[in-house]
């Protein structure tokens, strides 16, 4: 199961006949493969792609009792992991160190590991783990901020001997679900993909765990800094999402309380962060109305349940009903 920079130790393990590696259907790519790896306690399979020095891959295992399997690292490189689905943790750790590390369902890892095997346990149970390489001049070019942290990380260890390792976890939301599947559609679907569509799916992903970037860089927890993610945080959700957008799920994308995240922006900009989100939800709903003119269009498009809510919403903000608004704004046809 060789790929460019890692690969998995296959010992005692059976490839299920028919599922040599294959070229993609749509783009022909000669980098992409499908297989099943199968022994008595668990099965793996296994889907990778890989574009110019992009690697995506993507790891369904069934595991019938405690078992572990092991990942040979080429080279110095960053990892990009998300735990997309199991009941249980995964743990891992390097083979030259006792330290170990908790992988938990619907989390995410940004790891940075040299030339090593790296263990992995797994309980039984069904998993499903994507990831994601990316080469390390790809951080290192500093073509985002965001990088900055990271790089200063991944410089630190450098230092250290072979047993090091980076580790930067972030909880997965529906937004870290939606980039990490947006990345890997743009992956397959585009085989040249400019380097910097790569960086700025990336730079979304560090976002969401900033603060801890910021933590691990030494860099102060600022206030303000904090308001100011909430909001582009909020917008960003609004704008990209069908789902209607709750503060509490900003702030627990920030590790942050929302009453504090409320006292906080208040304090910043004088309103409520409420008031900043339905002011952003307002924009978007009058957008739509005047797009589809059509209320249940933008009622779903807006995230909320009913038509009922929508227009109390509306109302509620401007004073006229969706209709009332939309025949206000409406320049009649000669």
């Amino acid at each position: 199961m060789q790929s460019k920079s890692f690969h998995l130790i296959e010992a005692n393990m059976c490839l299920l006949a028919g599922s040599t590696p294959t070229k993609s259907i749509k783009e022909r790519l000669p980098g992409s493969r499908k297989r099943l790896f199968y022994n008595s306690s668990i099965k793996i399979f296994e889907e990778y792609l890989s574009i110019e020095n992009l690697e995506s891959y993507s790891y369904t295992i069934e595991v019938a009792t405690h078992t572990a399997i092991n990942f040979q690292i080429h080279n110095p490189q960053t990892h990009l992991l998300y735990h997309i689905d199991g009941r249980k943790a995964v743990r891992y750790g390097q083979c030259q160190s006792r330290e170990e590390y908790l992988f938990p369902p619907q989390h995410g890892v940004f790891l940075y590991v040299p030339e090593t095997i790296i263990n992995v346990y797994f309980e039984p149970g069904n998993y499903h783990i994507q990831g994601f390489t990316l080469p390390v001049d790809l951080i290192e070019f500093g073509e985002l901020a965001e990088f900055g942290f990271l790089t200063e990380i991944i410089a630190t260890n450098r230092l250290k001997p072979r047993q090091y390792k980076a580790s930067i976890g972030f909880i997965a939301s529906q937004h870290t679900r939606r980039i990490l599947r947006d990345l890997t559609i743009e992956l397959g679907n585009k085989p040249l993909i400019p380097k910097i569509r790569i960086l700025r799916k990336i730079e979304d992903l560090l976002y969401l765990c900033k603060d801890k970037l910021l933590i691990a860089g030494r860099q102060l927890y600022d206030p303000d800094l904090i308001v100011q993610q909430a909001r582009l945080l909020i917008s960003k959700c609004i704008a990209e999402s069908d789902d209607l957008v709750r503060i509490k799920n900003i702030a627990y994308a920030l590790n942050i309380q929302p009453a504090y995240l409320s006292y906080l922006h208040k304090e910043r900009f004088g309103i409520t962060i409420m008031k900043y989100r339905n002011q952003e939800l307002l924009k978007k709903a009058k957008a739509r109305l005047h797009q589809n003119r059509s209320i249940k269009m933008s009622t779903i498009e807006c995230g909320f349940k009913n038509e009922s809510s929508f227009c109390n919403f509306f109302k509620k903000q401007t004073g006229l009903t969706p209709s009332g608004y939309l025949l206000a704004t409406t320049i009649p046809e000669e």
